[in-house]
């Protein structure tokens, strides 16, 4: 037997395909969406019905798309990776690079 889904609600921000999300159970009411626009945002949901989230912050700093993005289990930072070749580290609390990027074996 199947268990019946609901969709809750639907978030809109991005202007390219998502291609990742993120959440963590620490903080449940933040998602972290990465996308072909080379962006990735960081929602804040509310749960209402007429707007389920809230976009807080779109984090820039990839120039090709962003393929993935992690959360970390304290929920400070996330990881995200790019078709651009490199690897940033993102301090959520302040919602800019940590670290990064860093690049393929060699570079910076």
């Amino acid at each position: 037997m199947t268990e019946q889904m609901t969709l809750r609600g639907t978030l809109k921000g991005h202007n390219g395909w998502v291609t990742q999300i993120a959440t963590t159970p620490q903080f449940p009411d933040m998602i972290l969406s990465a996308s072909r626009d080379k962006t990735i945002i960081m929602w804040k949901l509310t749960r209402d019905e007429t707007n389920y989230g809230i976009p807080q912050r779109a984090l820039r700093g990839h120039s090709h798309f962003v393929s993935d993005v992690v959360i970390s289990s304290d929920g400070q930072f996330a990881l995200s990776g790019s078709w651009d070749g490199t690897l940033r580290l993102w301090d959520l609390t302040t919602q800019v690079a940590a670290l990064g990027p860093w690049g393929k074996y060699g570079q910076k």
